[in-house]
């Protein structure tokens, strides 16, 4: 009975309070806030009206005795009040007291009924890998490098993430993408011989500068460019390399051409000339450079350093400067072809190796299913291993038609294009235990756990050592799962949580579409001055993760990651060179976290000014949470020129803006942030 009692005078208390805010609401936010105002009814068309309609907060359609039911509705009222932006400045206000209460009895409203019937969180029933994580899987499953923007299109995103389960769909043409990259990638894991000589051809970028050492080159040396490459076979294949540029200098210039490091060529180049070399080049993974040998005479290097200077000589650096620079290298072959050799693809694929004809189909189980057990990321039936072992038995009889193609690599190649195609590998599949209820929270499997850890870490499949756990029903378990977590976090695969995370939460992605400004300030920024930018915030955010520090660190460190180009930038002296070490900002210097370093500030400005009302916003939408909503229609942006006219500082002309009463309300609110930059 007092049970009963207790919750009847709840309710009641809950109908009194429900019937007091009604109360509150009509009086001062529904002459706004109205299904009249949504639907347009007898309201004229002015700007005010339309914003309001494109909000389609209709509170009066609300039933304040069920908030969770129109939760979607009350989280942003809840927001707004608490930023103290409803009622909106002009409008009649209740006392600040009152609209705390409605605040608070609001959430405690949206608590309640969240703690009553929490979200089971279930992921994507289809949940195909995007672009970034089918590379990694290749790579992490087959030990092969692949550039995967030449066989998968851009995945969609969904609140600037491209991994939201329910944006990656699959299409018929996505399919054939799928089919051609198995074609091509178990070819290179197997070392198949291709079915002719191929040619691709690698460029700096249009602005980038080469008068110091570029990263990977060796020590002497200037420009150029590092290639990491995967040759297909023991073989010949062909270098050419451009060169441009070289304006008021004529000494001769040497190209070296360097393998792993270890200099290959060494050769004199006339400017605007090729150079054309054929050598030969083991299987497997290499990086290949080129960039111009340094050893001029004193004086010579001296009258080089006025050209090198990009304020005193343009781009000089760059194609169509002043000074000689590569500007692409083309790889082309194999010739005359010695065999696959030993490649880390191979020593990955085939752990087992036949003697006689009758050990082919047992290896050939034993490959298979190692492969698919990591591909498809769980415990592998012998009829997974079945479906593989009938595509091995074609390719080992039929090859690709030819005699010479036929044979037991053959059968693993197109056994391996079977798996690369597989729903298995291609979508992360979780099922519903059998018996649960779709909206009943239950725990997810280790399994099903360890492709989770891996794919949110790491941007890949699971290693070994995960799955091993998994099966063994440990890995869930908290003082495991902690040290795999760490484990997980030191391993050098979780730079893609920074650089897909960062690239994606801070849109780092976006800089390398940010349009170079025209002179004088193309000077100052060039491609080797962006990506530094993005590789400090990367560093930055890679060193507050491993390091366990605060996350309100990544707003107020006194530090970051320099080289002495974004150094020289930012005015801080004594950093040279081309690699980055981490720096303690002067005591004089305005920067600091995230918000101080140049790829935000560059994300978030015009090409020749700042932009408070960008910077504004991307604060509110990417470090607070809170987006303001989109502009009415109909409203004139800020005019550049019309406005300096009238008046002189950007906060004055912003002030102007703001004398529109439609825009005052968010401008409140996303300018402040933004002139704080």
């Amino acid at each position: 009975m007092a049970a009963l009692a207790t919750g009847w005078l709840a309710s009641n208390v809950g109908a009194q309070q429900a019937t007091e805010y009604r109360a509150l609401l009509d009086d001062y936010c529904v002459t706004c806030h109205s299904q009249r105002i949504v639907d347009g009814q007898n309201e004229p068309a002015t700007a005010l009206t339309s914003q309001l309609r494109a909000v389609g907060l209709a509170l009066d359609a609300l039933d304040l005795s069920a908030v969770a039911a129109d939760a979607a509705h009350w989280e942003p009222v809840v927001r707004k009040l608490r930023a103290g932006l409803m009622p909106p400045a002009g409008r009649r206000r209740p006392d600040q007291a009152v609209l705390d209460e409605f605040r608070t009895w609001l959430e405690t409203e949206l608590d309640g009924a969240v703690a009553a019937s929490p979200n089971p969180g279930r992921t994507a029933t289809f949940h195909r890998l995007n672009r970034a994580e089918y590379h990694n899987a290749i790579r992490d499953l087959l030990a092969l490098e692949i550039d995967v923007v030449d066989f998968l299109p851009a995945d969609d995103a969904s609140f600037g993430f491209d991994n939201i389960g329910g944006v990656l769909r699959i299409s018929q043409s996505l399919l054939e993408r799928y089919l051609n990259a198995s074609r091509v990638i178990s070819r290179l894991a197997v070392g198949s011989p291709p079915p002719a000589p191929f040619s691709e051809e690698f460029r700096t970028a249009q602005d980038e500068q080469q008068q110091d050492r570029a990263t990977g080159m060796p020590f002497g040396t200037r420009g150029g460019m590092l290639v990491p490459y995967h040759f297909p076979l023991d073989a010949d294949y062909d270098l050419k390399i451009r060169v441009s540029g070289a304006r008021g200098l004529d000494e001769q210039n040497q190209i070296e051409v360097t393998v792993d490091g270890e200099p290959i060529d060494l050769s004199a180049v006339e400017l605007g000339s090729s150079i054309e070399l054929r050598m030969p080049i083991t299987a497997g993974p290499h990086d290949i450079g080129v960039t111009f040998y340094r050893n001029p005479p004193v004086l010579v290097e001296q009258v080089r350093e006025r050209f090198q200077n990009p304020r005193t000589a343009g781009n000089s650096g760059g194609p169509g400067g002043s000074m000689p620079t590569v500007t692409s290298l083309t790889i082309a072959g194999p010739y005359d072809i010695r065999g696959p050799g030993i490649t880390p693809s191979r020593d990955k694929v085939f752990v087992c190796q036949p003697v006689t004809g009758s050990e082919e189909l047992d290896c050939a189980r034993t490959i298979l299913a190692g492969l698919a057990r990591r591909a498809y990321r769980r415990p592998v039936t012998s009829a997974d291993v079945e479906v593989l072992i009938e595509f091995f038995e074609m390719g080992r009889v039929n090859g690709d038609g030819s005699a010479a193609s036929r044979g037991f690599d053959s059968g693993i190649e197109l056994a391996l294009r079977r798996l690369l195609v597989s729903p298995e590998f291609l979508v992360r599949i979780e099922a519903d235990p059998t018996g649960v209820a779709s909206d009943t929270p239950y725990a997810v499997t280790d399994i099903e756990l360890a492709s989770r850890l891996s794919f949110f870490l790491w941007s890949s499949i699971p290693d070994d050592e995960l799955l091993d756990l998994a099966e063994r029903g440990v890995l869930s378990q908290p003082a495991e799962l902690d040290r795999q977590v760490r484990r997980m976090i030191a391993d050098p695969r979780s730079k893609e949580l920074t650089t897909n995370f960062t690239g994606q939460w801070l849109q780092l992605r976006n800089l390398a579409t940010v349009v170079r400004p025209g002179a004088p300030y193309s000077v100052a920024f060039d491609e080797t001055l962006r990506q530094a930018m993005i590789t400090e915030t990367e560093l930055f955010f890679d060193h507050v993760v491993r390091e366990d520090r605060g996350v309100l660190e990544l707003l107020t460190a006194d530090y970051t990651y320099l080289n002495g180009r974004l150094a020289g930038h930012y005015g801080i002296p004594n950093v040279q060179g081309s690699h980055f070490r981490l720096v303690t900002y002067p005591a004089s210097s305005p920067r600091g976290g995230l918000l101080g370093q140049g790829s935000i500030l560059t994300l978030t400005s015009h090409a020749i000014r700042t932009s408070p009302v960008l910077r504004g916003k991307w604060i509110l939408n990417n470090i607070l949470g809170t987006p303001p909503p989109d502009p009415p229609p109909n409203i004139p942006a800020l005019d550049d020129r019309q406005t300096q006219l009238r008046v002189g500082t950007m906060r004055e002309r912003m002030s102007a803006h703001r004398d529109n009463p439609v825009c005052a309300a968010c401008h409140a609110m996303i300018d402040p942030a933004g002139f704080a930059l």
